[in-house]
């Protein structure tokens, strides 16, 4: 048996008395796990509210910390609204509630998503935040959507966090339009990457992505599963990873994912046409509101309408673990989640 199976399996075995503590402050909701941080929801600093940091099951940040904290080893600054962990979209009746550009967000844009209340927190053996937000254009709430989120402590300091959406249309329908980028995502730390190597200990380590369908690294982009792990090398070299599992009863199930060997994971169930090999766009072409020359942007056979006063509610777990896919037991615990 592998060292770190083996060390897992005599953690994994005593037992669990973790308590979570969910305390809501003026800018943030802040979630301990045995008197540690483990997240805060922050809903004031940005233009939409987001989970930063994330701490994984070895004490060191599990997604990255750009760009509210820069010069990170093992960090990239790209894609700067990629802010760890968060649902969002690019096309919501044509607003892009995803990206803003870095430092000059309200100058560009009238898109944004504005805390409205936090109807409740609770602390105990688990942890649940419940909260509604508002995604507004030019002043005018487009819809509203209610998070529910429940923080579930596994012995060794791995964490499953139950992630539940609501949307909710208003007098007027909403249009979800069919682009890559939308869904619920997660960005991981860079040194998690699959595409780069980062160095611990005098040895080169490199992240993997594998989902359900035994798919790897550059092909699990666009593909259907019910599951997509990621897992690398946090900040220490230790092996950790993040799953996010798609739920049966969602839209679409199971899912496209939008996934990035660069280090971003999003289950995407609007993006059918932009995931369809066929619609394969010439180099450099852009999508709308940029370009009208992308195929995927004209078929649009991913667009999903939301009626007036209807909702859709969207479920998902993540699993913040040690070890890769297959040392976490991935395939069981999405198992145990679906029953």
């Amino acid at each position: 048996m592998k060292p770190l199976a083996s060390l897992l399996l005599l953690c994994c075995a005593l037992p669990l008395a973790a308590e979570v503590k969910v305390t809501p402050l003026k800018d943030r909701v802040r979630v301990e796990i045995e008197g540690r941080l483990f997240t805060e929801w922050r809903f004031k600093d940005w233009m939409a509210p987001y989970f930063y940091p994330v701490i994984g099951p070895n004490g060191e940040s599990i997604t990255r910390h750009y760009p509210m904290k820069t010069g990170v080893k093992g960090e990239s600054q790209d894609h700067a609204h990629h802010r760890s962990l968060r649902f969002a979209h690019s096309d919501v009746n044509g607003q892009n509630y995803w990206w803003w550009r870095l430092g000059k967000e309200r100058e560009t844009s009238k898109a944004e998503i504005q805390l409205e209340k936090i109807e409740r927190t609770r602390s105990g053996k688990t942890g649940e935040l419940i909260a509604w937000t508002r995604w507004v254009h030019n002043g005018k709430t487009v819809l509203r959507q209610k998070l529910h989120v429940t923080f579930i402590p596994l012995a060794c300091r791995e964490v499953l966090m139950d992630y539940d959406i609501t949307l909710v249309a208003g007098r007027e329908p909403v249009v979800f339009g069919d682009i890559k980028d939308g869904g619920l995502y997660v960005r991981v730390a860079g040194t998690m990457k699959a595409n780069a190597h980062f160095k611990a200990g005098g040895a080169k380590l490199q992240g993997t992505i594998r989902n359900s369908r035994g798919q790897l690294n550059t092909d699990t982009w666009g593909q259907r599963a019910e599951w997509v792990d990621f897992s690398g090398p946090d900040a220490s070299g230790k092996t950790v990873g993040i799953t996010m599992f798609d739920h049966p009863k969602n839209l679409r199930f199971p899912t496209h994912w939008h996934s990035r060997t660069y280090g971003l994971l999003t289950a995407n169930r609007f993006g059918a046409s932009h995931f369809d090999p066929k619609n394969k766009k010439p180099r450099g072409t852009a999508c709308r509101p940029w370009s009208d020359l992308c195929p995927a942007c004209k078929e649009r056979k991913g667009d999903y309408t939301l009626p007036a006063s209807q909702s859709l509610t969207l479920r998902h777990r993540l699993y913040f673990h040690h070890g890769d896919t297959k040392q976490a037991n991935v395939a069981g615990q999405y198992k145990a989640y679906i029953q």
